[in-house]
């Protein structure tokens, strides 16, 4: 009797209205979410990508030396070897974001910019005025 009274004074938070016993602040984080960006190397897809995923759930990341660092690499447990990105026939993208060729769109995206629409009905005026001169 004496060591469950000991126990149960140790314990300072008290049952919610679940019955489960609430902890302390350091596990009232809230919801961590990160947002999902994709890391492209120059235009093309990398399989390193959070993004990037492959459909038969073979993906996954290891790590090896080099120079006395550890790098990431993606690996594919279907060839025990390196992935080989967006030329395997399973690699994928969550948001649809891989191209046939490889690019990721949006790589592309912050590439070139977008024009509003209030530009675009402006250069068309100039050239239908283009057109009425001659």
């Amino acid at each position: 009797m004496g060591i469950k009274k000991d126990r149960d004074s140790l314990h300072q938070s008290k049952p919610n209205s679940h019955g489960f016993k609430e902890h302390g602040d350091r596990y009232r984080t809230g919801s961590v979410h990160k947002k999902l960006v994709p890391i492209p190397i120059g235009d093309n897809c990398n399989p390193l990508c959070p993004l990037f995923k492959c459909t038969r759930g073979a993906l996954f990341m290891g790590s090896k030396s080099y120079r006395g660092k550890l790098l990431k690499e993606a690996m594919c447990r279907l060839s025990g070897d390196k992935c080989v990105g967006f030329e395997c026939q399973y690699s994928s993208c969550k948001i649809n974001a891989l191209l046939p060729d490889g690019k990721c769109t949006k790589a592309l995206e912050k590439k070139y910019k977008t024009v509003s629409e209030e530009e675009l009905f402006r250069e068309m005026r100039e050239f239908e005025d283009y057109d009425i001169d001659y």
